[in-house]
């Protein structure tokens, strides 16, 4: 099964299994389906103890390169690895339990031959599996994924196609400091390095199930997530409080409290953070503005504050109305009335 020596496959396709024989036949299926069939299939088995090896076993294709660690060496490993062994051009990740669209790796191509400086191209994903379907729209553009990268993360890891050239010019790719949130890691990098762009068609089925690395390990995530929007705030000229920090990482989530000195707090993290992108990143400044008086808005109508609340939340001097929709400031008003709230704890 292993790939015999020939021309050199413009795409690798690096997929990590861990005890994942209940979904890899459908990956590996969903890759092989392809319509651009110029790749490798690298496929490295990180210890399961399972029957995954079985359902990769019966595959019998020239594409496919098959490996195994020794023993379970995690992720990260895993995936350095698997990079270090690709030969293609362009590296596509893949993870064991989703479901690729058979266009994805045709369209991601198509955008990486139209811009020589494009590092990264995603794509929207549907999930499912144990909740309901739905499509997660990530920001498309350079303009808005450069607005996005420090609140929240803004591609779908095994929705991705990168330019390996880019990778190899890291000092480290994926790093094993930043566990369970190296994506993030690694886009917080990257996207300085040259272009980017999600798709804005959904070309992964994202599988959602309870033994998820991003299900079991959420706290450790989201104690990752905030060294690397540290690290991102470092690159702004900021150097946050811890007080802040938890402030900043709250934007994305939106969660308030029912007290108007921490209104405040937030207003004043809010101004600094705004300040300091506009210095640096000013070409993206309309975007930025949109999600940043997004995200205010919400903090400001779920804090149950009332019309005060409402008053505070739209005097301030990094918020424009102009930057919102009509129907977020409906709701906001409509939340003030009716002292709704969504508060810690």
């Amino acid at each position: 099964m292993d790939q015999t020596v020939g021309n050199t496959p413009l795409i690798s396709v690096v997929m990590p299994v861990y005890n994942a024989g209940v979904y890899v036949r459908e990956a590996i299926e969903s890759i092989l389906s392809q319509t651009c069939r110029d790749f490798e299939l690298i496929i490295i088995n990180d210890g399961s103890t399972d029957d995954s090896i079985q359902y990769i076993r019966a595959f019998h294709d020239d594409r496919i390169v098959y490996v195994e660690n020794p023993g379970n060496k995690g992720l990260i490993y895993t995936l350095n690895k698997g990079i270090e062994l690709a030969r293609g051009a362009y590296i596509a990740r893949m993870d064991a339990d989703d479901i690729c669209d058979p266009s994805r790796f045709e369209k991601q191509l198509r955008e990486f031959q139209k811009d020589p400086e494009l590092v990264i191209c995603g794509s929207y994903i549907q999930t499912f599996g144990k909740r309901e379907a739905k499509i997660d729209y990530m920001p498309s553009t350079h303009a808005e994924i450069m607005a996005s990268v420090f609140i929240s993360c803004p591609f779908a890891h095994p929705s991705v196609m990168l330019r390996k050239s880019a990778l190899l010019d890291l000092e480290e790719i994926y790093r094993a400091d930043y566990k369970h949130a190296e994506d993030y890691d690694l886009w917080s990098r990257l996207v300085f390095r040259g272009h980017t762009f999600n798709i804005p068609e959904f070309l992964l089925h994202y599988r959602e199930h309870d033994k998820q690395v991003s299900t079991v390990f959420e706290t450790v995530k989201y104690q990752t997530v905030g060294k690397i929007q540290r690290n991102l705030l470092n690159r702004l000229g900021l150097n946050p409080t811890e007080a802040e920090l938890a402030i900043h990482l709250n934007i994305f989530k939106g969660i308030s409290r029912q007290d108007m000195d921490y209104l405040k707090q937030n207003a004043a993290w809010f101004k600094k953070f705004h300040d300091a992108f506009m210095v640096q990143f000013s070409a993206f400044s309309v975007k930025f503005n949109r999600i940043l008086a997004s995200r205010w808005l919400k903090i400001g109508g779920n804090s149950g504050l009332g019309l005060k609340g409402l008053k505070f939340t739209l005097s301030q001097p990094f918020f424009s109305a102009k930057y919102v929709n009509f129907k977020d400031l409906i709701k906001i008003v409509y939340k003030s009335l009716t002292g709704y709230k969504q508060v810690e704890g």
